[in-house]
């Protein structure tokens, strides 16, 4: 039952990411929809640690407040996205979906810049990669 939770929230990260890469924007109805998977993940977990799933939401939170203390150079959006995932799948997995995100994205970018297909300014849509890091958390870890 817990492995059809995960691919069904996969399926929510995979429209949010084709809307960010779209439009650089995410309605606050998909934000919020990402909540309705917070208690199936809670109430299918075997551990019984129910404070992991709530220190998750603190990268989020963390990321919230960098965003708006950087005058948005990060999407609210994507904070929101995190702290939902926090919830969902709990702090120490949250944190390497995060780093598997920001190092992926990174690479990318170098290698953008490098290639001149991006400059200094550009932006690129964070929750693709959030996904990324997701998937490698199913799969791998």
């Amino acid at each position: 039952m817990r492995m059809i939770i995960k691919a069904v929230y996969g399926i929510y990260l995979l429209l949010m990411s084709a809307r960010d890469i779209k439009c650089r924007e995410l309605p606050i109805v998909m934000l919020v929809a990402g909540l309705v998977f917070v208690p199936p993940f809670i109430l299918t977990d075997n551990s019984g640690g129910v404070l992991s799933y709530i220190y998750g939401a603190i990268p989020g939170i963390i990321f919230l407040i960098v965003s708006y203390l950087s005058r948005v150079q990060m999407g609210a959006a994507d904070a929101c996205v995190l702290i939902c995932m926090g919830l969902c799948i709990g702090i120490e997995p949250v944190i390497g979906v995060i780093s598997i995100s920001l190092l992926t994205i990174a690479l990318v970018s170098m290698i953008m810049l490098v290639m001149g297909k991006l400059n200094r300014k550009s932006t690129l849509p964070y929750i693709p990669f959030a996904l990324l890091g997701y998937l490698f958390y199913i799969f791998i870890i």
